[in-house]
């Protein structure tokens, strides 16, 4: 998650970044560079995300109750879908008020 946190930082940038130089023109190369970062920020954010639900969604043990299966495995998935985003969100926060120029 503190990748995770770390390429969300950097896709918020270069996104912040593409999104004011509109003013500079389409074909500058910056803004060109600024767009495929982004880009590729935010498609390796996604990996990451994916690997870290895989983890936290493998290590979540919740105790047997009556209900049923399906239903267990679906709060399961459900838990560790907002414990890997609020997680992974908390880290993006720390590391940008300990890192304010890092990119």
């Amino acid at each position: 998650m503190v990748i995770s946190a770390n390429y969300f930082l950097k896709y918020l940038w270069w996104s912040a970044f593409y999104s004011g130089s509109s003013g500079l023109g389409s074909r500058s190369q910056q803004v060109q560079n600024a767009a495929v970062r982004s880009t590729s920020y935010l498609r390796i954010l996604i990996v990451l995300q994916l690997i870290a639900f895989v983890v936290v969604w493998s290590a979540m043990r919740l105790g047997r109750n009556n209900s049923s299966r399906p239903l267990w495995q679906a709060l399961r998935l459900l838990a560790s879908l907002i414990f890997t985003l609020i997680g992974t969100g908390l880290l993006a926060l720390l590391w940008a008020w300990i890192q304010p120029g890092a990119r």
